[in-house]
């Protein structure tokens, strides 16, 4: 298994154009693709919709290859959502996207959120496989950008209410 070769570590300027070929490449190799324009431009400028907007952006390399990702964006001061997981299609089902969703998961807890949203589309199957066996709920369905989405939630870990 190639996993001691993979490096986690924060988004940097310098990955913006290998972020861009992933989340097209990924996309397209599952069929969906956004339109042109606003569906992706938080893509174009990660620093500030989640590094300094108070979330976080990973990116996981092999050598010099950008081979997975993900994002959190806050909703709020307890809620942040999961963005822009992705992992190169070459290299999906041997844990890299369970490597970044834990990476992302130990940044929310850092920075405070109790739970993390997403949506996934429902011709995802291998990233609702991951969500639910990673403890995400699904709480409903619905359309974003001519898709149809699965909407998940999960409490974090260390995150309880002390008043429950």
């Amino acid at each position: 298994m190639f996993q001691d070769e993979v490096v986690v570590r924060r988004f940097v300027s310098a990955d913006t154009d290998d972020v861009w070929h992933l989340h097209r490449t990924a996309s397209e190799d599952v069929g969906v693709c956004g339109p042109e324009g606003g569906w992706a431009d938080d893509l174009r400028n990660i620093g500030e919709v989640y590094i300094a907007s108070g979330g976080d952006f990973i990116v996981a390399h092999i050598g010099s290859r950008l081979v997975a990702m993900g994002g959190l964006r806050p909703v709020d001061d307890e809620v942040a959502e999961l963005k822009r997981m992705r992992v190169d299609p070459a290299l999906q089902r041997r844990g890299l996207g369970k490597r970044i969703l834990g990476a992302l998961e130990a940044r929310a807890v850092v920075l405070q959120f109790k739970s993390i949203v997403l949506d996934t589309t429902t011709i995802q199957v291998g990233a609702q496989r991951l969500y639910e066996s990673s403890g995400y709920v699904r709480r409903k369905q619905g359309m974003r950008h001519g898709y149809a989405v699965i909407f998940y939630d999960k409490r974090l870990t260390g995150q309880d209410d002390p008043s429950g």
